[in-house]
């Protein structure tokens, strides 16, 4: 696919909503997995080791960004497809 898809008005649209997606996921996952952490380890954030956030940002980051793929390949069949009239 070119990248000239993207300087339209529905890749522009596409492109803001993966942005939005990757972030209310990275809200998401990332309150699950801190929160998580607090909750079952009763585990404060002042007591968690530097390699703890490491690691669990590393997986919030990893999550977030399959769950925004997973949500991109509807999106982009809906909002990037060509206009059906100009095919004909």
């Amino acid at each position: 696919m070119s990248l000239e898809k993207y300087k339209t008005k529905k890749g522009i649209r596409f492109v803001l909503a993966v942005v939005f997606i990757f972030v209310i996921a990275l809200i998401i996952v990332g309150r699950a997995t801190f929160g998580g952490a607090v909750q079952d380890y009763d585990l404060h954030y002042s007591e968690g080791s530097l390699s703890l956030f490491i690691m669990q940002s590393a997986m919030v980051f990893v999550y977030s960004t399959v769950f925004t793929l997973l949500c991109a390949i509807p999106l982009g069949f809906v909002l990037l497809e060509a206009d059906s009239c100009s095919q004909k």
